[in-house]
């Protein structure tokens, strides 16, 4: 079955607008709006919360540099990530 934005195979199905099943190869199924959409919802508590108890402190102090600037990036990539893991597992086909 191809995906229905490209040619490649679908390994993953969702539920359309109107209820009708969606098919899309790994690529087109990451930026899928459903799991997108989610994933950065996710993120943005998720990764607020560990930006909180982790790195804020630093920040407020005027400590911000390079490093913590990639960790800030990381604690936010992170939830995004398992979210969209977890919707990419829960959607794959056989």
């Amino acid at each position: 079955m191809p995906c229905g934005v490209c040619t490649r195979g679908a390994r993953y199905a969702f539920a359309g607008p109107a209820g009708e099943r969606v098919l899309r190869c790994t690529r087109h199924a990451i930026v899928y709006p459903g799991v997108r959409d989610r994933a950065l919802q996710v993120a943005a508590v998720v990764g607020l919360v560990l930006f909180a108890i982790n790195q804020l402190d630093v920040v407020m102090q005027g400590g911000l540099t390079a490093v913590v600037a990639g960790k800030i990036v990381l604690t936010f990539a992170v939830p995004f990530s398992v979210s969209t893991y977890s919707a990419l597992q829960v959607s794959r086909l056989g």
